[in-house]
C-alpha cells in the first residue's frame, strides 16, 4: 500500500520526540541556542522517546511482558501493572535449540492462543515489506524449555500454536504443516503447492495492499484450519535489475499492474482428524478479492469477506465448513468511493447470540453498528459528524466497546467507551492532543502515549475507568534547553470552491516578521491518510526550520478523519484536487508579508513524491522547486489493488488516469525538479521515474536525478547513505530557494 510506504520504512524512524518550548529554560538567551542538525534528527538518542521493547499484554489483561537485556543477555520479563514489579518470565539462557550447547540469541516473541506457550523468533529475514521467513521455536512456560520445530533449513513462516495447546502449525515451502508439541511428530496437511501456487501465505500484492501475511487460521476448537490458497500463475512478472554484480542479476516479482490480471484465491478448511480439505463456495467469479476471513462464534461457520474488483462492494459470506456451502450474511456498497478493510474496520461476533458488531461508513462517517446474522442493522451504536478511527476492544461481558475517535477534532484522537446499546458514552482521555492507546485484553487496562503541539510525548498506565495508575519514565527536559525548537501552529484555508483545508506551520528559529522566508511543503497526501495532527513536531521538521524554511503541512481533499464526502472527493481523479488544494494554500500564504511567494518548494516520498512532481507540473506559477522521491508517475504503472481502489481500472476511467499523470503533463515543467529513486524498489518501480525522465528529455526539459542502485522503497539503506540523501535534497532546496 503506497500510503504506508513512507511511514513504515522512512518516516516513523525519523519522528524523534523532544520536549516543548514551555519546558525550556527561560534563562538561556535565544541566540545561544543550537540549531537542530540532520545528525540530531537521525542519531541523537536524547531526541528519542523511551522505548518499551517488544511490549505485549498477557492474556489475563493485568500483566504485560517485554524484553530487557541484563549483562548482555536478552530475556523476557513479566510486569505486574498494579505494583510495577518485574519478574523473570523467560530466561534467555534457557533458549537452547535442539542440538545446541548454548543459548541462542532471539529477536522477538509472540503470545500464542494458549497461555502456556510463546513463539520465539530465533532467526528471521524479510521477504517483502511485512512477510518474514526464518527459524522459530515454541517456549513452554510451565517446563521452562524450548521446543524446536523440525529442521527446515530454508525456513518456515506464519507459526502459531493451536488454542488447545496441543499443536503448532506453520508454512513450509508453501504447504501447511502441524507438529504435535509433546511427541514432536510432524504432519503435512497440504500437498499441492507448486511454483506460484501457495497455501497459507500471500504474494506481493495482497501483502502490500491488504496488509495481510498470515494466510491461515486455527478454528477456536483447534479441530480445523482455514486457509487461503493463492494462484499467481496468471499474474505477469515484473523484473528488476541488480546492476552491482559483474554480470547483472534479475529479480522477478509477480506484480499485477492496474487493469492486469490478479491472483486467484480459494478458501479451504482442513479437518485435523482425517486431513480432508473442504473447499468453500465463494462463487464462480474469480476476478474478486478475499481480503479477510474470521471464525464466527460457531466453530462450524467461517465468515469470508468477498469484495468486487473495484472494491466498492463488500459481502460477508457465512460458510458451513462441513459442506462448503455459503450464504450472503451482509452486504455493503459505496456509491461515492471505496470500502475500507484496514484498521478502521472492525468485526466482532458476540458469543451469546447471533449478532455481530461491524464498523461502516454507510452514513458518511465511520461508525459502529450492531447486526444480526441476516445482515439486518439492529442498532447504530455511535453516530455524529465524527469518525470511529479504531476499535480497541470489548469488555468480557461484551456490553462495552472502547474506541478511538475524532469527535473532539479531526486533528486529535481520544479514547471513548460506549455500551453496545448506544448508551453511556464516555470520553476517558483528558488532555487535548493525540492519544495512541495500547489496550489490554478485556479492556481492564491501557497504556496512553500522548503528545500535543505544546507538550512532548508522555506515556502513562490507566485502568479501564480512566484512572491513572502510574506514569512511565520520560526524557530529561534539560537535554533540549540548548536547542532552537519551533512550536507547531494550526490554521485553515477555505478553498475557492468552499472546502476547508487543515494546515500546520513551523516557523524558523528567531523568526523575524519583517523578513520574507521561503516555504517548504512537507507532503504525503495519499487517500485516507492524515498529516496535520495536534502532536509534538518531529526533530526532522525542526531541522527543515533551522535551515531557514517555513514548514507547511496540509490535509488535502482525500485525507481521512473528516468523513467520506471529504475523503471520496478524490475518487477517480487522484492528483487533481490534492494539487488544487496545495495551490489554494500557497495563495493564502502569499498574503502573509513574511512569506516569499517566489520561493515555494515541496518535497515528498512515495505518494508524496508523486504530488511533489505533479504540483510542479500543474502549478508551475506557484511551486518553484521540488524533491520527488520514489514517485508514482502514472497510475497505470502501479498495482491493481491500490490504483483501482481509487481510480477503477484504466479502461473504466481513461480521463481520470490522464488528469493525474506526470507523464501526460511532463511538458509543463518549468521549475527545479530533483528526482530520487531506488533501483530495486519493489513497490514503486524505478520504471516510473525512467518513463518520466524519458519524456522530459525528449521535451528538452532540465531536471536533476539521483538513483540508489540497491535501494528499495526506502531508497537509502545504511545511515551514511540516508544522511547523504537528506543532505543532498536539502542542499538542492537551499540552492534554489534560499541561495538562488
Amino acid at each position: 500500500m503506497i500510503r504506508l510506504s513512507l511511514f513504515t520504512r522512512i518516516t516513523l524512524p525519523l519522528l524523534m520526540t523532544v520536549y516543548s518550548l514551555a519546558a525550556l529554560s527561560p534563562v538561556m538567551a535565544q541566540e545561544e541556542k543550537k540549531a537542530v542538525t540532520l545528525q540530531d534528527a537521525f542519531m541523537n538518542p536524547d531526541f528519542r522517546p523511551p522505548r518499551m521493547i517488544n511490549m505485549q499484554w498477557m492474556k489475563d489483561g493485568l500483566h504485560y511482558a517485554h524484553i530487557k537485556a541484563t549483562d548482555g543477555v536478552r530475556s523476557i520479563w513479566k510486569v505486574n501493572t498494579q505494583s510495577g514489579e518485574e519478574t523473570l518470565l523467560v530466561d534467555g539462557a534457557t533458549i537452547i535449540p535442539d542440538g545446541a550447547d548454548e543459548a541462542a540469541p532471539f529477536s522477538s516473541y509472540a503470545w500464542s492462543a494458549h497461555p502456556r506457550y510463546l513463539v520465539i523468533t530465533l532467526t528471521e529475514r524479510n521477504i517483502w515489506r511485512r512477510s518474514t521467513i526464518g527459524t522459530y521455536a515454541v517456549y513452554d512456560l510451565e517446563k521452562y524449555r524450548l521446543i524446536s520445530l523440525p529442521d527446515h533449513q530454508e525456513g518456515v513462516m506464519n507459526v502459531k500454536v493451536s488454542p488447545d495447546g496441543r499443536m503448532v502449525g506453520y508454512v513450509f515451502e508453501d504447504n501447511i504443516y502441524v507438529m504435535d508439541i509433546e511427541t514432536r511428530e510432524e504432519t503435512q496437511l497440504t500437498f499441492d503447492a507448486k511454483k506460484n501456487i501457495h497455501n497459507g501465505r500471500f504474494g506481493w500484492v495482497y501483502e502490500e495492499e491488504f496488509s495481510i501475511v498470515d494466510g491461515w487460521l486455527w478454528s477456536p476448537d483447534s479441530r480445523r484450519i482455514a486457509f487461503w490458497q493463492e494462484d499467481e500463475r496468471q499474474v505477469r512478472t515484473f523484473t528488476m535489475t541488480n546492476f552491482i554484480p559483474l554480470y547483472h542479476d534479475y529479480i522477478d516479482i509477480r506484480y499485477p499492474k492496474a487493469g492486469e490480471k490478479n491472483p486467484i484465491e480459494r478458501i479451504g478448511v482442513i479437518e485435523l482428524d482425517n486431513g480432508e480439505i473442504q473447499w468453500m463456495d465463494i462463487g464462480e467469479e474469480t476476478d474478486i478479492y478475499i481480503p479477510r476471513m474470521f471464525w464466527t462464534r460457531d466453530p462450524h461457520i467461517l465468515c469470508i469477506y468477498r469484495m468486487n474488483r473495484l472494491q466498492n462492494e463488500l459481502e460477508f459470506l457465512f460458510a458451513d465448513v462441513r459442506t462448503g456451502e455459503t450464504r450472503i450474511a451482509m452486504q455493503e456498497k459505496s456509491a461515492t468511493g471505496w470500502i475500507e478493510v484496514d484498521k478502521t474496520s472492525w468485526l466482532h461476533f458476540l458469543s451469546d447470540s447471533d449478532r455481530f458488531i461491524w464498523t461502516s461508513e454507510r452514513d458518511g462517517y465511520n461508525h459502529l453498528y450492531l447486526y444480526d446474522y441476516d445482515g439486518t442493522v439492529l442498532r447504530q451504536i455511535t453516530s455524529g459528524d465524527f469518525e470511529v478511527v479504531e476499535v480497541l476492544g470489548i469488555t468480557p461481558d461484551e456490553n462495552t466497546v472502547y474506541y478511538l475517535s475524532t469527535e473532539e477534532s479531526p486533528l486529535e484522537r481520544h479514547l471513548y467507551r460506549i455500551g453496545i446499546d448506544g448508551t453511556g458514552k464516555q470520553r476517558l482521555t483528558r488532555e487535548s492532543g493525540y492519544h495512541d492507546i495500547n489496550m489490554s485484553p478485556g479492556c481492564a487496562l491501557y497504556i496512553d502515549t500522548w503528545s500535543s503541539s505544546r507538550h512532548p510525548m508522555q506515556r502513562r498506565l490507566f485502568d479501564g475507568e480512566g484512572n491513572e495508575i502510574r506514569a512511565y519514565d520520560g526524557m530529561d527536559v534539560a537535554t533540549f534547553d540548548a536547542y532552537h525548537w519551533s512550536e507547531k501552529e494550526f490554521f485553515t484555508v477555505t478553498t475557492s470552491d468552499g472546502w476547508t483545508i487543515d494546515c500546520s506551520m513551523l516557523k524558523p528559529a528567531n523568526f523575524d516578521p519583517s523578513r520574507r522566508y521561503p516555504v517548504f511543503f512537507d507532503v504525503y497526501g495519499g487517500p485516507a491518510t492524515q498529516a496535520v495532527r495536534n502532536t509534538w513536531p518531529s526533530a526532522l521538521q525542526q531541522w527543515y526550520c533551522n535551515e531557514g524554511f517555513i514548514v507547511i503541512q496540509a490535509d488535502n481533499r482525500g485525507s481521512s478523519a473528516r468523513g467520506t464526502k471529504f475523503k471520496h472527493a478524490v475518487y477517480r481523479q487522484l492528483g487533481k484536487w490534492e494539487v488544487h488544494d496545495y495551490i489554494e494554500v500557497v495563495k493564502h500564504l502569499s498574503t502573509m508579508p513574511w512569506v516569499n511567494s517566489d520561493r515555494i518548494g515541496m518535497w515528498g516520498w512515495s505518494y508524496g513524491g508523486y504530488l511533489a512532481a505533479l504540483s510542479m507540473l500543474l502549478g508551475p506559477e506557484y511551486f518553484h522547486s521540488a524533491v520527488s522521491i520514489a514517485p508514482v508517475t502514472d497510475w497505470k504503472l502501479y498495482d491493481t489493488i491500490y490504483a483501482e481502489r481509487y481510480m477503477q481500472r484504466p479502461e473504466d476511467n481513461p480521463d481520470g488516469y490522464d488528469v493525474g499523470s506526470c507523464l501526460v503533463h511532463a511538458d509543463k515543467l518549468k521549475g527545479n525538479l530533483l528526482l530520487v529513486h531506488g533501483g530495486l524498489d519493489d513497490n514503486v518501480h524505478l520504471q516510473n521515474t525512467m518513463k518520466f525522465i524519458d519524456i522530459l528529455i525528449e521535451g528538452g526539459k532540465q531536471f536533476d536525478m539521483r538513483v540508489y542502485p540497491n535501494g528499495n522503497h526506502g531508497v537509502a539503506g545504511g545511515m551514511k547513505s540516508r544522511l547523504g540523501l537528506f543532505q543532498y535534497y536539502m542542499d538542492f532546496m537551499k540552492r534554489h530557494l534560499i541561495d538562488g
